[in-house]
């Protein structure tokens, strides 16, 4: 991570807006190559493992997770969502990318860099909710992951149709309850016969990613699984 360079017109934002570190907000050194100070990149939440599943699950498969939701990520996922940080986005799945990247290398698993997808989709946001929010924070993780991945990010594909309650405020069955027929699929012939990889930000049930799952393998999308930059620990098995 600390071999990348700052493009020239990176200095200059860097010179106007001096950046700051994502995870506690520390003010960085102006050449930083990565938004995070040395601090919070020596404390990260790293998973012992990064291959995980749905609880209860069937439609989604392997779920890929680098980080525990906690620390200096956790403030960093809730400055992306709240806080108008949507440059977040792209240094989160840069952190996530050089850790998955390694591993998979290190056990000849076909991910990263040699990907086994044919699109990457975005958990979708209502769009009342992304009116109020301003972008939908998934989007933005898809496409950064599309980059890095040299994959298509679709856009448009899946959209919520119901402006449910956040799943956070509710228990486990309100959360399962909540998400059921929210999603839909506009555009089936782009998912039918389809291997997708389905981005979100935290996994904290897995509820989300089976719905999801679920409408994209019932208009025929062959496999389905997931990338997300935290989870609950508890979840990791």
């Amino acid at each position: 991570m600390s071999s990348q360079k700052l493009q020239l017109h990176e200095y200059f934002l860097r010179f106007l807006f001096p950046p700051r570190c994502i995870c506690c907000d520390t003010l960085l050194p102006f050449k930083n190559p990565m938004e995070l100070c040395s601090d919070c990149r020596e404390n990260l939440p790293v998973m012992h493992k990064f291959e995980h599943r749905t609880p209860d699950g069937t439609n989604i498969g392997k779920v890929y997770c680098v980080f525990g939701y906690e620390k200096g990520i956790r403030k960093a996922i809730h400055n992306l969502k709240f806080s108008d940080r949507p440059g977040n986005a792209a240094t989160l799945v840069d952190l996530s990318y050089s850790y998955l990247e390694r591993f998979f290398a290190d056990n000849s698993v076909p991910f990263m860099p040699l990907p086994v997808y044919d699109i990457i989709l975005c958990v979708p946001m209502h769009p009342g909710r992304k009116r109020k929010r301003g972008y939908n924070q998934s989007e933005l993780l898809a496409e950064r992951l599309a980059r890095r991945m040299n994959i298509p990010a679709l856009k448009k594909v899946m959209v919520k149709a119901v402006n449910t309650p956040a799943q956070s405020a509710l228990g486990k069955a309100g959360r399962f309850r909540n998400l059921i027929g929210a999603f839909k699929v506009k555009a089936p012939d782009l998912v039918k016969g389809k291997r997708i990889l389905l981005v979100d930000d935290v996994m904290t049930t897995g509820n989300t990613l089976e719905q999801c799952g679920k409408v994209l393998k019932d208009e025929g999308a062959i496999q389905v699984d997931a990338f997300v930059v935290a989870m609950r620990r508890k979840l990791s098995g």
